[in-house]
């Protein structure tokens, strides 16, 4: 064979060989993708010598509790039909996620010592068992990265939709001093006929059996409140022949719905939203009669005092041995009815006028609720890949199967085109079936929760009695009221600003508490007002007033409030 007869056939065998390489490694799209232009930033690997895109799967590492529910479990996923709608999402973003799910009693210790550690990262990691302080040093060493430029260069849009136009509240709760963003998070919203911001209320229920059979009028004052407790003890409503028909109250604090009829914050600072400011119940008018009145509940014994400080275990026990008369919780509550030996039924009561000149206010769940934090770590190196992660977690499709889940299967439209629940039995049945909403099989692991809830479902009638939908039809509109989640409303703190305040609280909490105790019982006089108020003042409650003024004033700023 001559030397270019043998050269000719050496090009032909590279060439082909070439050729079947290329094929080989470019050639096959990876299931899920369009082979068109990728539009939600996802990364890909192209072969132009073949005139055709590939797209390569991107692997993240996530890092998070697992659940704790017996019969729904993440490690099952596979067999709900709400997860098939998932996996699409992951699939059509090219994401391989491996999960490292640790059991729920034990993730504080491994996330503290991981994070600590700043070896061996997942690359998105849920933080929520750290404190701000904790959060706020890892992103100074590197630990955590900033998201606000990692969003502005990878977002498809989704984040930027959530967190700026329908969770602007958010951005402002998980804004920095120094404008940084260092977590996501869960996000819920709760609207009425689909625009009206909907708040629930806790507030004070007594036994509507009771009353009615007692021919005891419902009360619409603190004092004929008071005259319908000592009716209940005095006829002995629970026929079983003692005076044992109680109160349970907590009068350590003041988030309970007896210190808003006087008008009070619900916490030693609190937040008066529609007047944008920062008070404190132990400067408000109301305060020094609130006291007198819990007073004279205990007097007459109707604020069981062997349940202050007690277990939630205990009250309960109170509630199922037909003794509790009145006790604080959510308007639409249903679980203590089935709860009391031989039945019960609770009527929620509207804030009751206590003092004149004094309006009573609400205490409302705000319908805009942000918790839990989900990071993304140092040690992420494809940052464009975990941000299309988070933008599949926050658009309307998954938020919907998360929430809701499957129409037709998990929840139905009403005659008003709401969403309403079907009601599908327990934990244990709903995994035989398959009737599982996303938030049941993975919501507050590695998965964030975003709710787009409706006050409809909360209403059906078909469970709900009409007496509580009444109230709370009531009570959406009701004002002047407090919240009960004031750091909903305060911005994150700098430095000296976190600083200060974990030194003011450890021991102004324990005073206020204390102080509040013996007040309400009796064994401290109001005579001595003036002394109390100047050790508060000596714990810093003038500054504690004064840092979380500027906290609510920037969270206000940066919503657009």
């Amino acid at each position: 064979m001559n030397k270019k007869k043998r050269m000719a056939i050496f090009t032909l065998i590279t060439v082909l060989l070439l050729s079947t390489f290329l094929t080989a490694c470019g050639g096959k799209k990876t299931e899920g993708t369009s082979g068109k232009e990728d539009t939600n930033n996802t990364s890909s690997n192209t072969s132009s010598e073949q005139g055709k895109e590939t797209t390569a799967k991107r692997k993240l590492h996530l890092l998070g509790p697992n659940t704790s529910n017996k019969y729904i479990k993440f490690e099952e996923k596979e067999k709900y039909e709400v997860w098939g709608h998932i996996q699409k999402f992951l699939d059509e973003a090219n994401l391989d996620l491996e999960y490292e799910l640790v059991p729920a009693e034990q993730y504080e210790v491994v996330v503290k010592t991981r994070m600590a550690s700043g070896t061996d990262l997942p690359d998105i990691v849920n933080i929520t068992q750290l404190d701000n302080t904790t959060v706020l040093n890892l992103a100074k060493q590197g630990i955590i990265q900033d998201l606000n430029p990692l969003i502005a260069e990878h977002t498809n849009g989704n984040i930027k939709h959530m967190y700026d136009e329908m969770f602007p509240y958010a951005k402002a709760l998980t804004t920095s001093a120094d404008g940084k963003m260092y977590w996501f998070s869960n996000l819920h919203q709760k609207t009425y006929k689909k625009t009206q911001p909907a708040p629930v209320a806790i507030t004070m229920l007594i036994r509507k059996d009771w009353l009615e059979k007692l021919n005891i009028p419902e009360p619409t004052t603190a004092e004929e409140y008071l005259e319908a407790l000592r009716e209940m003890r005095k006829q002995d409503a629970n026929g079983n022949g003692q005076e044992d028909e109680i109160l349970v109250y907590a009068p350590s604090g003041f988030g309970g719905p007896i210190a808003q009829w006087f008008n009070l914050g619900t916490d030693i600072t609190a937040v008066d939203v529609e007047n944008k400011k920062v008070v404190s119940p132990w400067y408000q008018p109301g305060v020094k009669e609130y006291f007198k009145y819990l007073q004279r509940l205990v007097e007459e014994g109707i604020l069981d005092t062997s349940l202050i400080g007690g277990s939630y275990e205990q009250q309960q026990q109170k509630v199922t041995e037909n003794k509790v008369a009145s006790i604080p919780e959510y308007n639409l509550a249903d679980y203590l009815e089935s709860t009391v030996q031989g039945g019960a039924e609770f009527l929620p009561l509207m804030p009751l006028k206590a003092v004149e000149g004094i309006e009573p206010a609400a205490v409302l769940e705000p319908p805009f609720l942000v918790w839990q934090k989900y990071a993304i770590t140092k040690n992420c190196k494809d940052p464009a890949a975990a941000i299309s992660f988070f933008d599949i977690i926050y658009s309307e499709e998954y938020a919907d199967l998360s929430f809701w889940g499957i129409e037709g299967l998990t929840y139905k439209l009403n005659e008003e085109g709401a969403k309403v629940f079907l009601q599908n039995g327990t934990d244990e049945e709903k995994a035989k079936t398959g009737q599982v909403r996303g938030n049941e099989i993975y919501g507050d692991t590695v998965f964030p929760r975003v709710q787009l809830a409706n006050l409809e479902y909360e209403l059906d009638p078909n469970r709900v009695p009409a007496h509580k939908v009444e109230h709370q039809l009531k009570i959406i509109d009701y004002k002047p009221y407090f919240v009960n989640m004031n750091n909903n409303y305060l911005a994150i703190p700098n430095d000296e600003q976190l600083e200060r305040k974990t030194k003011i609280l450890n021991d102004l909490n324990t005073y206020s508490a204390e102080l509040a105790t013996k007040l309400a019982l009796g064994q401290k006089s109001l005579d001595n007002w003036d002394e109390y108020i100047a050790e508060l003042k000596k714990l810093g409650l003038d500054e504690l007033i004064k840092i979380d003024q500027e906290l609510l004033d920037r969270y206000n700023e940066l919503s657009g409030n």
